[in-house]
């Protein structure tokens, strides 16, 4: 007899909604975290970063925009530590949210750093005390870490990471990025809004190499546009630390430049969280770069335990987490189910923002897949021009049976528009179903509706 049905090791996103769903079907639960419920998300990622940004937001406006609307000040000042508070406010408020939540729901939650035993036996270690318990079924939840290149640590003072970024309480007059993906990419728009000199130093041909071209070439050139430097096919060859400065030798095939900076920035990608797990009491199966491999059903290759998350690799998004907390319990209560796939959208919340779901041309093209294309800009849209944001615009791509394939959106709110879309392919619906809704005028909604008219030769507004 085990102590509980279902053991879940970690509490941000996906473990807590597993968590959450299997109390829901009756299941004695236990779910254990060594740091705080919510994760890297909560605490120190998603949701602090986009308040962060926000604040980034409202002054690039003060500082850009104000005067074509007819408000005018001599000096634009701020308290960074006082926008760092409200960022952490925000946190605050939804950790103590989900702690209520959990504390109302039948789990058992433990407090401490979890390790196998064995298949069904969870040593959980919090500081001098150890307790064990046993469980019918085990589900590993523990998240990612920051990866960071063997020649380069960060020791918050010359060399961070977004940690840093997410605590300091003072700006740098300039900053090396090293790395532009999601988190680098955002972090350039942060600094470069309150005036710090930004550069980002890419060591692939293109920033945002996930991302369908045509965004990325738009993107890129708004941050080039806004003072951003951009420096791709890039590596760092030396670094030098000094009191007040480090100094980074750069070098691509055409050049080699050397510049200081106040900050260098690691933001070099992300590692599955499984170091401490001992995994090798259980024989699960990792591989190469450590992620844990599980079937359509999230199982591991031992009969009980199962794995969602960022610890199985793929997109590391939070929503996908939680999609997947919920149906690994659907496929441990009843195991004949048949797993449908879900489709993931992701954003990036720079500006102008980038939403995306599905394929990119540049996959249409290496599958050899026949597509349309249809493109609509912002600037023919009403609530784009009423809010002074022209920059962008939304790219379909489709089947000749006007199945959508991909969709791809750069643009100031396009974060909100990229749902609309996901429902339609995540639910097989044509074309048809798009142009048969009525959407409501002016709004950004519209630019996905004209994108659709666009595919089957009906536009209204092009």
């Amino acid at each position: 007899m085990y102590d509980f049905d279902i053991a879940i090791i970690g509490g941000g996103p996906g473990g807590y909604v597993a968590a959450i769903e299997a109390s829901r079907k009756g299941l004695k639960t236990a779910l254990i975290e060594k740091k705080y419920l919510g994760g890297t998300c909560l605490n120190n990622g998603c949701i602090p970063s986009k308040s962060l940004l926000k604040s980034a937001e409202i002054a690039d406006l003060l500082r850009n925009k104000a005067k074509k609307r007819g408000f005018t000040f001599e000096k634009l000042t701020y308290d960074y530590s006082q926008i760092l508070e409200n960022s952490k406010k925000n946190t605050k408020r939804l950790k103590s949210g989900l702690t209520n939540l959990l504390s109302n729901k039948d789990i058992t939650i433990f407090d401490g750093e979890a390790s196998f035993i064995n298949k069904n036996e969870i040593s959980i270690k919090n500081r001098n005390k150890v307790i064990k318990i046993s469980s019918n079924n085990i589900i590993i939840s523990t998240g990612s870490k920051p990866f960071f290149p063997d020649n380069l640590k960060p020791n918050n003072k010359r060399i961070v990471d977004s940690d840093y970024v997410l605590n300091s309480k003072e700006l740098p007059s300039s900053i090396c990025i090293l790395g532009g993906g999601y988190i680098g990419i955002e972090f350039a728009y942060l600094y470069n809004s309150f005036g710090v000199d930004v550069t980002i130093v890419e060591s692939t041909n293109s920033i945002l190499g996930f991302v369908d071209n045509e965004i990325v070439n738009e993107l890129r050139k708004n941050y080039l546009k806004n003072g951003i430097k951009i420096l791709e096919s890039t590596k760092i060859n030396e670094i030098d630390e000094k009191d007040d400065s480090i100094s980074i030798s750069f070098s691509n095939v055409n050049d080699q430049v050397d510049l200081n900076f106040d900050l260098l920035l690691l933001s070099t990608g992300r590692i599955p969280n499984t170091d401490n797990l001992e995994l090798k009491n259980t024989k699960v199966k990792t591989d190469n770069f450590g992620f844990i491999k599980v079937d359509n059903k999230y199982l591991t290759n031992i009969d009980n335990i199962y794995a969602i998350g960022d610890v199985i690799g793929g997109s590391m998004l939070a929503h996908k987490a939680s999609e997947e907390g919920s149906k690994v319990i659907e496929g441990i209560i009843n195991p004949d189910i048949i797993k449908e796939d879900f489709i993931v959208p992701a954003c990036i919340y720079c500006q102008p923002e980038i939403a995306y779901v599905g394929l990119t041309e540049e996959n249409l093209i290496d599958m050899k897949i026949d597509y349309k294309i249809s493109k609509y800009p912002f600037k023919a849209n009403g609530k784009s021009l009423a809010d002074d944001n022209v920059n962008g615009f939304c790219k379909l791509l489709s089947d000749h049976n006007e199945k959508i394939l991909g969709a791809h959106i750069i643009g100031k709110g396009c974060s909100e528009m990229i749902s609309e879309i996901t429902l339609v392919m995540q639910n097989k619906l044509q074309l048809e179903s798009v142009v048969n809704t009525v959407h409501p005028h002016p709004t950004l909604s519209e630019i996905f509706l004209e994108a659709s008219l666009n595919l089957k030769d009906k536009g209204r507004n092009s």
